[in-house]
């Protein structure tokens, strides 16, 4: 069984709530209230729907939607010039060299290449030179890698001081823990807690979460946000960006470094919702 179908179960013991194991990973779980069945499937949730978690997977797509409420990294995305042939109405550039010269004319470098719909850092490059920026394409297009992707996206990078993984539901910020790399040693992955020694750290300091919450406001005039996990960051300058937003987010790192109670009080706190709607 998943951490976050375990921790799931756990609340809803807690809170009477009828569930089943439908599967013998015990990955899959049906819980009722009232005559409403909600699923949750390995990391996937009924908390938000399959459009509002496809935008959030696509980290172009988030970049447009938000880019004009909130501090985010200058962007462009590139398709892979091995798509499929029915996508090539969609295709600017012919080559890969093509889309290094595209890159090179509008951005600085060092400079982020990533794939477009990725997790956990993978396929995740800083690049110091265009040599670099060329490798990464290559990689990220490789029609034959399991991390292929057929989108690319460059992006400017952010001289980074803190980073913080920010679950929201429902507009309110439910958890807050930064994604510290003090003292630890960078073993090849960019993403911060697969940084060997990395630690997640509770936040619970009022100050940070107003911070927070006072720089992402402005994305709920443009969207409810029913619920996710906001990759944000702060720079050297004490300038908040937000890098990206995780659909359904993983919370076995956090219970590494911390009570699990705080996990299952969250999806409490997230089922209560669900039974106060309920008129039974």
């Amino acid at each position: 069984m998943l951490t976050n179908i375990r921790l799931l179960t756990e609340a809803c013991k807690a809170l009477n709530i009828h569930y089943e194991i439908l599967h013998p990973s015990q990955n899959l779980v049906r819980f009722k209230i009232g005559q409403e069945d909600y699923y949750f499937t390995n990391y996937t949730t009924p908390f938000l729907s399959n459009s509002v978690g496809k935008l959030f997977k696509d980290k172009d797509y988030v970049y447009y939607v938000f880019k004009d409420r909130v501090n985010v990294p200058r962007s462009e995305s590139f398709l892979s010039p091995y798509c499929p042939e029915k996508y090539s109405k969609y295709l600017h550039y012919k080559n890969i060299d093509a889309i290094v010269e595209e890159i090179q004319k509008n951005f600085l470098l060092p400079i982020i290449i990533k794939r477009n719909t990725g997790s956990a850092g993978n396929n995740v490059f800083l690049c110091q030179d265009i040599d670099q920026v060329k490798s990464s394409l290559d990689i990220i297009f490789n029609v034959n890698s399991k991390e292929y992707d057929y989108v690319a996206i460059a992006q400017e990078q952010i001289d980074i001081l803190r980073e913080y993984r920010v679950i929201i539901f429902k507009n309110e910020i439910l958890l807050v823990y930064e994604k510290s790399i003090v003292d630890a040693i960078f073993t090849g992955n960019l993403s911060p807690l697969h940084w060997e020694g990395s630690k997640a750290i509770h936040i619970t300091d009022s100050k940070i979460i107003a911070e927070i919450n006072q720089f992402i406001a402005p994305m709920f005039e443009e969207m409810k946000i029913p619920y996710g996990g906001l990759d944000i960051a702060i720079d050297k300058n004490g300038q908040y960006w937000l890098i990206e937003i995780n659909s359904h987010p993983n919370f076995e790192i956090f219970i590494r470094d911390n009570d699990e109670n705080i996990i299952i009080d969250m999806f409490k706190k997230i089922l209560k919702s669900y039974l106060k709607g309920y008129v039974g």
